[in-house]
């Protein structure tokens, strides 16, 4: 349509005010700033009257429908409905060819619905006050109005609908904005009910008595968008701002870089959605679901094809006495970086100060998530990362009090540290390989494939999140300088299921059925079981001895079974036994049945943990020499010597050099059978020398060195491959290589990192909270 604007005793700036309705609403005719008009009741009871600048409509059924010829007012003009109730609803439809332009007031104590495929602006210093309000460029029937059914659809209008003024729905109302482009420069307010900007071709929505219980965008349009650069107000509800369509191939944008509050009010949650299904989200300027006054931190979602959040943004969920809630940022694929990705590593370490952050995938054909840059925060929060495909961890996740939780339906694998308060895994099918030499995990816990994690710090199985002990469809490998059984392990794969590998101790705390395979073994490996606390767990077979994670001897691969494999040699000792020569005149030589050989490793009490060999004489080739006495004489101290030539896989050698005394008789030539022999001093027993203990195990072990790193920076620890110095006034965090902290407590929450590169920035630690 073309024409001009017919304005009676236009407003200053009325040319300007026109320019802007083409511009903004997406018509170019004419549009007449006049009170409503031309208004038809064509289904339901009612009435309208006009008085000077004031429109009243008295509706006297709960579903009213009115055709107008226009439905504008200027500033000082108003429009009131008269309703039955909270529930009733009064449908304005636009049949002329003007857009809606309601500069005054409009106030009803139930629903108004107000469809102009014009486009509908309510400009800056407009006042709404209702139940609920839905102002469409989409087309409503009135038989699907009459029957409940709020199928909005295009007639090819390409209207936008804008708010610059400020739209009040009652406690638990609603405000929806829909056409193709809708757009808040203003204030909508909706306590504990729904505000919403949704842009499409065709939008559905679901209403209660007298709140809206659902709103989809089932169709997109070309250059679909919805923003909000101004305010909206939902705390106790839900604002959603949604574009596009599932598969939908016309790309829709949803913006925000104004303030959207959804927080925690009467313990009920927040929640803020921007969702644009094909299209884009850009995330900007503020948004809150937190719980300031009691209760939980709310949710904010931002879930499209792709997310852009700005570096800028703020966003919330802290408890002020409750649980923090979760901001989920999930695209087809996310990479976090700071140039060039989706999301900063610095948005996100400010963002775990204030909420939990989980970042998500669910392409089919990519579904991945790349960390390419640093996130560290101090908080107790949990970053959640989902990927239907891969993950990639190519930059440090610092979190000394924190959570990581992974879920993959493929693979994680690993180019930088994790250092966190706790691990957890997911994912059925996932196959989970954090074998970075950095690692510092205290805790992990897992429910999926397999998994194999190499650890820089003593490793407790446990509890992370929702997720306890370890249970895999795969094999599972743990490897730490000490390990600590809290909760079970399971693991149903075939072969070697499960493999805990310690350096220094082995604790189990879970109880004798703390390990179990069903259709494997294990093997669990700690230097010395002197350091070990078995807690009823019971292999059921000898243990090996000698043998070091992960190298694996002959001896090892053909022992079957469940075992407890230890690090030290077995204490072999050999020594002679007690005795003395009994033929006059002639010492007996002495022979393999004068020499014990003792296998039993002792020094602790292992209860039934593993079995053993007893002490016992072994048929095994050794020699036996003796010094001291003259050859043949027939008395006098034999300095003895035992010299193994073979000796059991495991086992070392301690020899004791022992002293036999043989005595004369007092006839030697005597024959033995002629007369008794007179009676012989007791012989003095040979009195072993004690063996020497075992030595202790090496400050570092040969095979553990991936697990001591080039030095690492820590809180007042200064780490170096084989030595460690703590400073008992500080909690000792370590950092990945490349990565440090200012030498203050983990818990402070301000830091002065360095400029160059090497280090978190400075908002990424908490403390710098966004400033709203």
């Amino acid at each position: 349509m073309t024409g001009t604007v017919h304005v009676r005793r236009p407003p200053r700036g009325g040319r300007r005010l026109r320019l802007a309705l083409i511009s903004l609403l997406g018509t170019s005719g004419a549009c007449a700033l006049a009170a409503p008009g031309g208004g038809q009741i064509v289904a339901g009871s009612g009435s309208i009257a006009t008085s000077g600048p004031h429109t009243a409509v008295q509706q006297n059924t709960d579903r009213l429908v009115i055709d107008w010829n226009r439905f504008s007012t200027r500033a000082n003009e108003s429009v009131a409905f008269s309703q039955p109730g909270a529930r009733s609803i009064a449908l304005n439809r636009v049949v002329g060819q003007d857009p809606s332009v309601l500069l005054g007031k409009l106030d009803a104590n139930g629903q108004v619905f107000i469809v102009n495929p014009n486009g509908v602006l309510f400009g800056a210093g407009s006042r709404v006050n209702v139940g609920g309000l839905i102002a469409s460029t989409l087309s409503l029937s009135s038989s699907d109005f009459l029957a409940g059914r709020y199928a909005f659809a295009s007639g090819g209008a390409a209207g936008a609908v804008v708010n610059k003024g400020v739209i009040r729905a009652a406690p638990g109302g609603y405000v929806a904005l829909i056409g193709r482009r809708a757009v808040n420069e203003g204030t909508i307010a909706a306590p504990g009910g729904q505000a919403a900007l949704a842009a499409g071709n065709r939008v559905t929505v679901t209403l209660g008595e007298h709140s809206m219980i659902g709103l989809s965008v089932d169709q997109g349009v070309l250059d679909a968008l919805a923003a909000n650069r101004g305010l909206i107000e939902a705390d106790g509800g839900q604002a959603l701002l949604a574009a596009g369509a599932e598969g939908a191939l016309l790309a829709g944008v949803v913006n925000n870089t104004g303030v959207i509050l959804a927080r925690t009010a009467v313990n009920q949650n927040g929640v803020i959605r921007l969702v644009a299904e094909g299209g884009t989200v850009q995330v900007g300027g503020v948004l809150d679901a937190s719980a300031p006054n009691g209760g939980n931190g709310g949710t904010i979602q931002t879930v499209g094809s792709r997310v852009a959040v700005s570096p800028h943004a703020c966003l919330t969920t802290a408890a002020a006495s409750g649980d923090t809630g979760t901001w989920l940022v999930a695209a087809r694929s996310l990479t976090v970086a700071s140039h060039g990705g989706d999301v900063s590593g610095a948005t996100i370490s400010r963002a775990l100060g204030t909420t939990n952050v989980a970042l998500g995938a669910f392409g089919r054909r990519s579904g991945t998530v790349s960390i390419d840059d640093a996130i560290g925060w101090s908080s107790p929060n949990t970053l959640a990362v989902l990927a239907r495909n891969d993950i990639a961890v190519n930059a440090p996740l610092v979190a000394p009090a924190g959570v990581v939780l992974f879920g993959t339906g493929a693979s994680l694998t690993q180019r930088a540290g994790i250092a966190a308060a706790g691990v957890a895994l997911v994912g059925g099918r996932g196959r989970y390989r954090l074998d970075d030499p950095s690692n510092r995990i205290a805790t992990i816990a897992a429910n999926t494939g397999s998994v194999t994690l190499v650890d820089g710090v003593p490793l407790t199985v446990g509890t992370v999140g929702p997720v306890s002990g370890i249970a895999t469809s795969g094999p599972a490998t743990l490897r730490a300088p000490s390990l600590t059984l809290d909760a079970p392990v399971q693991s149903t794969a075939t072969g070697t299921a499960v493999t805990l590998a310690s350096v220094s101790g082995f604790a189990n705390r879970a109880g004798a059925g703390a390990i179990s395979t069903r259709n494997g073994r294990w093997l669990v490996y700690s230097s010395d079981p002197n350091a070990d606390a078995f807690g009823g767990l019971q292999s059921g077979n000898l243990a090996l001895w000698g043998e070091s994670f992960p190298a694996a001897s002959a001896n090892l691969a053909a022992a079957g079974g469940n075992r407890f494999v230890f690090g030290v040699q077995q204490q072999a000792v050999l020594s002679v036994k007690p005795g003395s020569a009994k033929e006059a005149g002639t010492a007996r030589a002495l022979g393999p049945e004068d020499v014990l050989l003792s296998l039993r490793y002792t020094g602790a009490d292992y209860g039934n943990a593993f079995a053993d060999g007893p002490t016992t004489h072994e048929p095994l080739a050794f020699t036996v020499t003796s010094a001291g006495a003259g050859a043949g004489a027939a008395a006098g101290e034999y300095i003895v010597t035992v010299t193994p030539t073979s000796l059991p896989a495991g086992y070392r050698v301690s020899t004791l050099v022992g002293t036999l005394r043989v005595n004369a008789t007092t006839t030697p030539t005597e024959q033995p059978t002629a007369a008794p022999k007179p009676p012989q001093p007791p012989v003095t027993p040979l009195t072993p020398i004690p063996p020497e203990p075992a030595a202790e195990p090496p400050a570092t072990s040969p095979v553990l060195t991936a697990l001591a790193p080039a030095p690492l920076v820590i809180d007042a620890v200064q780490t170096v491959a084989g030595e460690t110095r703590d400073d008992p006034d500080h909690t000792a965090v370590a950092m990945p290589p490349g990565l440090t902290r200012p030498a203050t407590p983990v818990v402070q929450t301000t830091s002065d990192p360095a400029s160059d590169g090497s280090r978190l920035p400075d908002d990424a630690w908490p403390g710098n909270v966004c400033r709203m």
